[in-house]
């Protein structure tokens, strides 16, 4: 590469090295490197420019210009700066692009390895208690369990004015409280012949406030896995009971979503019970009496000519959330059976074909947590139950208090 000389312009350095070229005593790449500091087109480009640069020198030369305007040698650097600035932003996005690639890679590895985990697991196998219809005079009922806010993951201890346990929760108390529902479900001994269970969100604690982390025992990623595989256990001891198919829709809830401590949420998709899903879709596809509904953030389903619409229940006004998917997808919506404020309530909002147009909320698998102790808010730890057949709708629910 040749150096500028001492006192030497950048126009006058120019053309003695683009005389050298021409007369040979450098070649292209050379040229380039002494002119720019960078070889940044083929050789024939390079030629191209210097055919173009020597003609334009010449030009100048016409002009009987002997020393060169101080503005124009500026110019000529400023342009020489904004062609390796240009060079280096090429440079950086090209590495940032292979760091995404590389992201890209990781991700996909890690999912396949998490599939191929799952898949090694050992297998439920096919059903050994087949769908049988129980009472041949009632055919065609259909049953509906719905369970929220597991707040999976959170460990605490409510005492009450006086000194005693009010509500004590934890992960194997949240395994007690579900083996709990399937005992109940089995004792009633209710006749129905397929069953829906809806998981209404909030299936885990998550770090949704500072106070989340002091109820936190384990790494929230560990508890996705650890309750994905408990309820998966935990349909197929469902239907050894109930011995009807089983089909299961799963809707997010605020605490599922994958969020920065204290950083409000921005993509909502970004949501915790997608794995859920993704996890009993895998671990139960050799269970085929137990079928599992992609995830969303609201559900309707027809059960029985009754239109039910699922959510999680966070926004403050249900009945226009009812409004809004209604006039969106020009359906009738009979009911909203939602959760999230831990404790059951009922609300007529209109009249529908099959009854009132109602806005169920179900209480919480939880209870009473040290969030709703501060609000004054309580109740008793519990789930929703229902029937419905095709001519009356819902016929028949209760409340399993756990």
């Amino acid at each position: 590469m040749i150096n500028k000389k001492e006192n030497e312009n950048y126009l006058e350095f120019a053309d003695r090295i683009t005389q050298k070229l021409l007369y040979g005593s450098i070649g292209y790449k050379e040229w380039s490197e002494s002119l720019i500091g960078d070889v940044i087109y083929s050789e024939e480009n390079l030629r191209r420019c210097s055919v173009f640069l020597n003609m334009f020198l010449e030009k100048i030369k016409d002009e009987g210009i002997n020393s060169f305007d101080k503005n124009l040698i500026n110019n000529f650097q400023n342009i020489k700066e904004d062609i390796i600035t240009e060079r280096n932003k090429l440079r950086q996005e090209k590495i940032e692009l292979n760091e995404k690639y590389r992201w890209q890679a990781r991700n996909e590895l890690y999912q396949e390895r998490i599939i191929n985990a799952i898949e090694k697991l050992p297998s439920f196998g096919k059903p050994l208690y087949l769908y049988t219809v129980k009472n041949e005079n009632k055919v065609g009922s259909t049953a509906l369990l719905c369970l929220s806010d597991f707040h999976a993951g959170s460990t605490y201890e409510i005492k009450g004015l006086y000194g005693e346990v009010v509500n004590k929760y934890s992960f194997e108390i949240m395994e007690q409280r579900l083996w709990s529902i399937i005992k109940k479900i089995e004792d009633d001994d209710i006749v129905f012949d397929n069953m829906v269970v809806s998981l209404l969100g909030d299936c885990f604690e998550n770090i949704l406030r500072i106070s989340s982390l002091s109820k936190l025992r384990e790494p929230v990623v560990d508890t996705v896995i650890k309750f994905s595989e408990f309820i998966s256990e935990w349909l197929v001891e469902l239907y050894k009971i109930v011995k009807v198919p089983i089909n299961v829709v799963t809707v997010g809830g605020n605490h599922d979503i994958n969020r920065v401590l204290n950083q409000k949420p921005q993509l909502e998709e970004e949501n915790l019970t997608k794995l859920v899903v993704e996890f009993l879709k895998l671990r139960l596809k050799d269970f085929s009496e137990i079928t599992i509904d992609d995830y969303t953030d609201v559900a309707v389903k027809n059960i029985k000519n009754t239109n039910i619409m699922f959510q999680h229940g966070e926004d403050k006004d249900i009945e226009l959330t009812m409004n809004y998917f209604e006039n969106l997808y020009n359906i009738t919506v009979d009911e909203i059976i939602c959760g999230h404020l831990h404790h059951p309530e009922s609300k007529s909002v209109g009249i529908s074909d099959v009854g009132d147009k109602t806005i169920m909320r179900v209480g919480s698998i939880c209870g009473i947590d040290p969030f709703a102790k501060k609000v004054r808010c309580a109740a008793r730890p519990s789930c929703y139950f229902a029937l419905y057949d095709e001519e009356n709708g819902k016929t028949w629910s209760r409340n399993y208090y756990l």
